[in-house]
C-alpha cells in the first residue's frame, strides 16, 4: 500500500534529520558543520513535502520518528568522542542514505498512479542521489 512505505520513509526522514542535528553538533570542521545543516535543510524539506502528501491520502504522519532517532543520535555522540567526527565519518552517513534511498524506490514502486507523488518522490530521490555522491567524494 503506498500509505505504508511514504509513512516508513517519513519516518526516516525524520530519523535522518534529527541525526544530522547531533552530527552537525559535534562536526569537527566547519565545512562538515555546514554539509550536516544542508542535510537538515534538505531532510526538513522532503519531510514537509512528504507529510502534506499523507495527509492528502487521509493519513496522520507520526512526527516522532522511530527508535532508531535515538540510536542513531547516540552512535554519533560516542563516534565524535572516541574518534572525532570529521570527514572520515562520511561514508558512514552516506550508507544511511543509501538505505533510505532504497526506501525512495520502494515508495515509487507503491505510487506508480499517482503522478504528482511520483513526480515528488523522484526529486526528492535524484537529490540526495547527488548529496550522497558528494559525501562519497568528501570521504575519500
Amino acid at each position: 500500500m503506498a500509505a505504508d512505505s511514504l509513512k516508513t520513509l517519513h519516518t526516516a526522514l525524520v530519523d535522518a534529520r534529527n541525526g544530522y542535528q547531533e552530527a552537525q553538533a559535534d562536526a569537527d570542521t566547519p565545512a562538515l558543520k555546514a554539509l550536516f545543516a544542508e542535510m537538515i535543510a534538505l531532510k526538513e524539506r522532503d519531510h514537509a513535502e512528504l507529510h502534506d502528501a499523507l495527509r492528502r491520502m487521509g493519513e496522520t504522519p507520526d512526527e516522532s520518528g522511530s527508535f532508531m532517532s535515538t540510536v542513531h543520535q547516540t552512535v554519533i555522540r560516542v563516534r565524535a568522542a572516541v574518534t572525532g567526527l570529521g570527514t572520515n565519518a562520511l561514508s558512514s552517513f552516506a550508507s544511511g542514505e543509501e538505505q533510505i534511498l532504497s526506501q525512495y524506490d520502494e515508495a515509487l514502486k507503491d505510487c506508480v498512479g499517482d503522478a504528482a507523488t511520483t513526480a515528488m518522490l523522484t526529486r526528492q530521490r535524484g537529490t540526495l542521489q547527488a548529496k550522497v555522491a558528494q559525501m562519497k567524494q568528501l570521504a575519500d
